[in-house]
């Protein structure tokens, strides 16, 4: 395990300007040129209406993130450690701690299975809220590492389609409940204290959410869609954004009561997911 922590450069040059400019983001980027390679344009658009937004909202977070700086590389290494305990793996992880301009807070670049990004300046500072986020992000990578172990060939998994996205994120956030357990349901989602509306506008319209993905997924997958599902610009719907997060979650707990959970975790080895998971979207729920 390796932690790549950027967070102080940024502060650094925050503490140093009476006035952050674009002219001074473009030289933190430029320092940082390959985190940002990563983050630009995939996980946040580069616009100068973005970097000006960026601009006048780091004033209310420094605070946080001077706390996120000092806490989060010792919540890395003990949240890794229980990984290992419970997994077995050897996973050799570089987890990258940056401040980006509010687009994707934490992501696993397709790339690099092992390399994880956390973008912290949209992140609650409270602790359990940044054990979550760090254990979904390595959920990933387990998730991942477990299907290799067993002779997944990746050439057969149609990254960016939603069906996909979906057993993935579900996935994660099944394996973050397992290393975090006990918290309020809707922390595992948000990853802060405000999410139980999300999570009760879920629950109170199963039904007609995984009919509305059920004919998403029927049509050309594109990124309106991906947006609406699983970024956190979405919520055209429903009003809440991700509401794609909970339901890859109902679809993969219910798969680890079925089957077991390694034989769940790795259900894309040998088997048609994308068959299975329309099909439970297409169960009616039994209320």
């Amino acid at each position: 395990m390796t932690i790549d922590n950027r967070i102080p450069s940024f502060l650094t040059m925050f503490d140093s300007k009476k006035q952050l400019t674009l002219a001074d983001l473009e030289e933190y980027f430029s320092e940082n040129e390959l985190i940002f390679e990563d983050y630009f344009p995939i996980h946040c658009p580069k616009t100068k209406e973005r970097l000006l937004m960026a601009i006048d909202k780091y004033d209310d977070k420094i605070q946080d993130i001077r706390t996120i700086s000092n806490t989060l590389p010792s919540i890395v290494e003990e949240v890794e450690k229980r990984f290992q305990k419970v997994f077995q793996l050897d996973l050799a992880l570089r987890h990258v701690l940056m401040v980006g301009t509010f687009g994707s807070n934490a992501f696993v670049t397709r790339d690099d299975r092992r390399k994880i990004f956390l973008a912290v300046e949209k992140l609650s500072a409270k602790r359990e809220h940044l054990e979550v986020i760090v254990a979904h992000e390595i959920g990933h990578v387990t998730h991942f590492a477990l299907a290799t172990r067993q002779g997944l060939d990746w050439s057969t998994v149609e990254w960016g389609h939603g069906l996909t996205t979906l057993f993935t994120e579900g996935a994660a956030t099944y394996i973050s409940k397992k290393i975090v357990p006990g918290l309020q349901e809707s922390v595992y989602f948000t990853y802060d204290d405000a999410g139980d509306p999300w999570v009760t506008c879920y629950e109170e319209n199963k039904s007609e959410i995984k009919r509305r993905f059920l004919a998403d997924v029927a049509e050309e997958w594109d990124m309106v869609k991906e947006k609406e599902w699983f970024r956190l610009r979405g919520g055209n719907y429903f009003g809440y954004e991700r509401l794609g997060y909970l339901l890859g979650t109902d679809y993969v707990e219910q798969l680890v009561e079925k089957l077991g959970e390694e034989e769940a975790l790795t259900f894309w080895n040998g088997n048609d997911v994308k068959a299975d998971i329309l099909q439970w979207l297409d169960k009616e729920e039994v209320v």
